[in-house]
């Protein structure tokens, strides 16, 4: 007998006995959400050619060479690949497509809580549709996913890309200047921001004590009316604008209670074109979700098409559930059915009618005598016995 203890690859993780049942009952509430706001299920492999990715592809990816010494990728985000099978499988039918999908990602992370080199995201993708209507209806889903999966504490900041950049064009930035910017603003980075404030010259004063404060320009719907006081750019005007009619819609679906601006909000990901937003819950000090509007990725794979969604951390919202005391991992079935020596074909009909009727059994493996049976019932995690002898 070898004593080697053996390893599960770093980044990754079992998922046990009863935290799988946990996993799965969260799992199975969120995509009944999705279906009831008539969004498709629909999987992608695994791992695609890394030119899917294109652009979007992480610095953390993993990547390998097939047969044909083809470079592939395990896939580190959902939106590329639905972005190709709609493109590639769905161009007909309806013109605004729904898409949800359940699926894990890989990623090269430094390994902390909430963040592992495999997670596993629920998320939906709305093809084809334009507007403060479709970004409405994401954001409003979003949170009915997080209800629906048992976390009723939690907060929505949503931002835009437009006016982040309409604010650099404002000061003048160039293409260096503005990535600079926006990795500031990715990190939260307040004293990088007050030097870059500090730096700039020939400037309007008002502006220039924006970019110090960019990472505190949070607050409810004054904000926007305070911003667009200061700002002029054409592009800043029309982001501030459309956050206020996205704003109005998820309050007309009864949802404002969640939402707040965060116009120094920046996601990972530079696909984003237009509105974005995150979600955060008080037992973690990181997104839980996150999404927006990507209107350009379509036209990579040969589309002109609009498009806006969002994904869910799974695993980060098991972690925040186990924080507040709302999983127990309990494992439990119906009845167990314990038989005598000779009755396994009595024992065997039984356990057959008791699933029939839908209730869980398990049912003996050999014969033992009632007291074993009782036993094993408890051993076994079932609420009751039945004997046949």
């Amino acid at each position: 007998m070898t004593n080697k203890v053996y390893q599960v690859p770093y980044g990754t993780k079992d998922i046990l006995p009863g935290q799988m049942k946990t996993r799965r009952s969260v799992e199975d509430a969120i995509i009944r959400v999705f279906d009831k706001w008539g969004y498709d299920e629909v999987k992608t492999p695994d791992f695609e050619y890394v030119d899917t990715f294109g652009a979007s592809g992480a610095k953390g990816d993993f990547r390998f060479f097939d047969r044909s010494n083809n470079l592939l990728v395990l896939r580190n985000d959902m939106t590329a690949p639905i972005a190709r099978l709609t493109a590639t499988r769905l161009q007909g039918g309806e013109k605004i497509k729904r898409l949800c999908y359940l699926a894990n990602l890989y990623r090269y992370e430094e390994i902390q809580a909430g963040r592992q080199c495999e997670f596993e995201q629920a998320g939906v993708e709305m093809l084809g549709a334009s507007g403060a209507a479709a970004d409405a209806e994401v954001i409003v889903l979003a949170a009915a996913a997080m209800k629906a999966a048992g976390v009723e504490r939690f907060a929505i900041s949503l931002g835009h890309v437009d006016f982040i950049n309409g604010l650099a064009e404002e000061a003048g930035f160039d293409a260096a200047q503005l990535r600079e910017l926006k990795a500031c603003l990715r990190r939260h980075d307040a004293v990088a921001m007050q030097e870059l404030a500090d730096s700039m010259e020939n400037i309007r004063p008002e502006i220039k004590q924006l970019f110090a404060d960019f990472l505190f320009l949070q607050g409810g719907p004054e904000l926007l009316e305070r911003i667009g006081q200061v700002v002029t750019q054409e592009k800043c005007l029309s982001a501030l604008d459309n956050l206020r009619r996205i704003y109005a819609l998820v309050e007309a679906y009864g949802a404002a209670e969640y939402l707040s601006f965060d116009l120094g909000l920046y996601r990972s990901l530079d696909y984003y074109t237009g509105m974005l937003f995150e979600i955060y819950l008080p037992e973690l000090g990181y997104p839980v979700a996150g999404g927006g509007r990507y209107d350009k990725m379509m036209q990579s794979f040969g589309m002109d098409c609009p498009a806006t969604g969002f994904a869910l951390g799974v695993d980060r919202i098991l972690l925040a559930l186990e924080r507040t005391g709302a999983v127990n991992n309990e494992r439990g079935w119906d009845a167990f059915i314990g038989w005598s020596e000779g009755k396994l074909p009595e024992a065997i009909a039984k356990a057959t009618a008791l699933r029939s009727e839908g209730r869980s059994v398990k049912l003996a493996t050999e014969a033992m005598e009632l007291t074993e049976a009782a036993k094993a019932m408890k051993d076994y995690c079932c609420s009751s016995l039945v004997y046949v002898e």
